[in-house]
């Protein structure tokens, strides 16, 4: 019973995950577009931009994002939108 009901969540799991779609496309336009933007008040390491997406077994997506950066960039206003 016990196997049984682990087997079901792990195929919920793959399911939920299968709503990514092209999981590893979007992953590439999010570190593009993150590093674009922290550039601009940062000297980020390229790199270092990291980003991951994980599905929960309510199908919610958990977005995780990192990045090293050398130092801040001398700016003394932010810039608007």
């Amino acid at each position: 019973m016990k196997n049984a009901k682990r087997g079901v969540e792990r195929i919920k799991k793959v399911l939920l995950q299968d709503r990514t779609g092209t999981q590893e496309n979007v992953i590439a336009v999010l570190k593009s577009d993150v590093y674009e933007v922290l550039d601009g008040f940062f000297e980020v390491n390229p790199q270092s931009v990291a980003a991951e997406i994980r599905v929960d077994e309510q199908g919610m997506y958990e977005i995780s994002i990192s990045a090293r950066a050398f130092r801040v960039r001398g700016r003394t206003e932010i810039p608007s939108a």
